[in-house]
């Protein structure tokens, strides 16, 4: 006797759906509802996609489609599955090292550029001024047109900036 899963109790979860839809279709017809809704119940219990952060980005760049998915919570898995993940999922690969580096990049080009910004909006002292005289400027009616004091013979400039 072959039975068919009830539709009504598949649609519900769409991750038991997925789940469902991997098994072979001569096993899944050997399940009764009884089954069907202890498994459907038992996913639903796993909660796995409930977290404290979970962000989910997809970057569509021409001829290089990817996603970045950032998910923070409680830890829950056992330290069985833990070290199986470990296996399946090294965590020193080339990539995971090109990001970890482009990443700290970022971060540090970014605190030297707010750094930077903060320090352009701290005020400056004033600084010293200095006389000095003009060499260029020979004689007291030029020296006074351009509001310069002649004195020794020499043009002055008593604004002068050391940092000029």
């Amino acid at each position: 006797m072959k039975i068919v899963p009830d539709k009504k109790i598949l649609n519900v979860n769409p991750i038991f759906e997925e789940l469902f839809s991997q098994i072979s279709p001569e096993i899944a017809s050997t399940f009764t509802k009884e089954q069907i809704a202890a498994i459907k119940q038992g996913v639903q219990r796993r909660e796995w996609y409930e977290h404290s952060l979970d962000l989910r980005i997809s970057v569509p760049i021409p001829l290089l489609s990817f996603y970045l998915v950032l998910l923070v919570g409680e830890e829950r898995r056992s330290k069985q599955r833990l070290q199986y993940e470990k296996s399946l999922y090294p965590f020193w690969t080339f990539g995971n090292i090109l990001f970890l580096i482009l990443f700290f990049f970022m971060i540090v080009s970014g605190s030297i550029s707010t750094l930077f910004l903060f320090k352009s909006l701290i005020p400056t002292k004033t600084h010293s001024v200095f006389p000095t005289s003009i060499p260029w400027i020979n004689t007291q009616q030029e020296c006074e047109k351009l509001t310069r004091t002649w004195n020794n013979n020499k043009c002055w400039d008593n604004e002068h900036s050391s940092t000029f």
